[in-house]
């Protein structure tokens, strides 16, 4: 192919070599050239330009000024440098770049960490805006969401000097995974702490913090039969007429009384007031009105033996509040002892079997079933999820609903007559 030296000696064969084409350019179009000189050198000086490039915008004072752009770790970021002159830009840019870039990590780092210590916090702007567009979670969740992603996941990222969201990958969420099992966490406990990263990450995808989702790509673990451990509960003959007797510890003989009688969950104890409890067509009633599902909010019969102790109890203390908002699970743990005490089961069989204190729950469940309460209600009454015909069968708000609760309610007292307190015939209830 010809190029441009070929063809310009072709052309000054043909002409009056003392007239050339550079020569007639040179005397008749000398700004010209010198532009044409100017674009030139400016374009070698791009070309020398290593690590950044200059972007021209806009300035009400100067007319305009050059931002310095920069490439990082995939993202482009830039930097004012306060002036319109090319030559004091380019300066700034190649002598400032590892302190812009370095002050740009500082801030992008702290923007990470202030989103993950943050967002579960009480009435945090981040959570709100994600349960406008997803279901919102309970305050326990809450709790337990947020002490997980402060206690677990940012010790776990700053071990390992992770500096910003785009830093998180699958790979290492799988890592913070295996981080949990090692810990000797069950699967099905490690993915309720994996679980607290997902709206984190999600709201992080949606805002443009990050390019993508790293949790997409992780799947929960897999919980398998051998990793679900087996909760043990009493015999149902050990537990007839230890309520009858007092007890030294009276908060946990409380508790003990109000979980095998209820079957209502540690969380919902430790919330309950009694302004939560209702009469409702002669028989008592607390009403759940928070739960870590759906499905918890609910109506819990109240046998009348339990609701004079408690009511005996508030009025005792003058509480206000909830009537044993200071329990911590060691207090449900001392509550345990004292029942097996009561009901002579040892420590040996309490570990051997792992009866705890939330075994009162199976205890009641097991305790309605030989009852013969019904599967239905008595899931529903436990707070787990049960069909829509079922939730509307047993509505207390619609009259034939109301009817059918009340009547579920007298036979959930009857068998804890038969079985807890040894009465052959239900108390009447008395009013709350």
């Amino acid at each position: 192919m010809m190029n441009f030296q070929d063809a310009f000696s072709i052309l000054s064969k043909e002409q009056d070599p003392i007239i050339s084409i550079k020569g007639y350019i040179a005397s008749e179009f000398p700004n010209t050239l010198k532009a044409l000189r100017i674009i030139e050198n400016d374009c070698a000086k791009n070309k020398r330009r290593k690590g950044f490039s200059l972007e021209k915008v806009e300035n009400k004072k100067m007319g305009y000024v050059y931002y310095a752009r920069y490439s990082h770790q995939g993202r482009k970021i830039k930097f004012n440098t306060h002036t319109n002159a090319i030559e004091e830009a380019e300066k700034f840019a190649l002598e400032n770049k590892g302190r812009l870039i370095e002050q740009y990590t500082r801030s992008h780092d702290a923007k990470m960490y202030d989103i993950l210590e943050r967002f579960y916090k009480p009435n945090s702007d981040y959570l709100l805006c994600e349960e406008k567009r997803n279901h919102k979670i309970s305050e326990r969740s809450r709790k337990d969401y947020n002490a997980t992603v402060a206690n677990k996941f940012v010790p776990f990222l700053k071990a390992r000097n992770v500096k910003s969201f785009n830093e998180v990958t699958p790979n290492l969420l799988s890592d913070y995974q295996d981080f949990l099992l090692k810990g000797r966490v069950k699967p099905q406990t490690a993915n309720n702490n994996y679980k607290a990263l997902k709206r984190i990450f999600r709201y992080a995808a949606r805002k443009g913090i990050l390019k993508q989702d790293p949790c997409e790509s992780v799947h929960y673990i897999p919980v398998h039969k051998e990793d679900q451990e087996a909760r043990g509960c009493h015999e149902l003959e050990k537990l007839k007429s230890v309520f009858d007797r007092k007890w030294k510890d009276e908060l946990s003989y409380l508790l003990c009384l109000i979980i095998y009688t209820t079957g209502m969950r540690n969380s919902e104890i430790v919330r309950l007031e009694m302004d939560d409890i209702l009469k409702i067509g002669g028989c008592n009633f607390i009403d759940i009105k928070e739960s870590k599902t759906p499905s918890g909010i609910r109506l819990v019969p109240l046998h009348d033996f339990a609701y004079k102790k408690i009511h005996e109890h508030w009025n005792k203390k003058g509480i206000k509040g909830p009537l044993f908002g200071g329990c911590r699970p060691e207090t449900f743990a001392r509550a345990n002892e004292e029942l097996a005490k009561r009901a002579k089961v040892g420590e040996g069989q309490l570990k051997k079997e792992n009866i705890t204190f939330y075994s009162g729950r199976h205890f009641w469940k097991t305790m309605m079933n030989a009852g013969g309460l019904g599967e239905d209600i008595e899931e529903a009454f436990m707070g787990h999820a049960v069909s829509s015909n079922v939730a509307k069968l047993y509505n207390h708000r619609d009259k034939q609903g109301r009817g059918r609760v009340i009547a579920k309610a007298r036979q959930v007292y009857k068998i804890l007559d038969q079985y807890i307190f040894g009465h052959k015939k239900a108390p009447a209830q008395g009013g709350a």
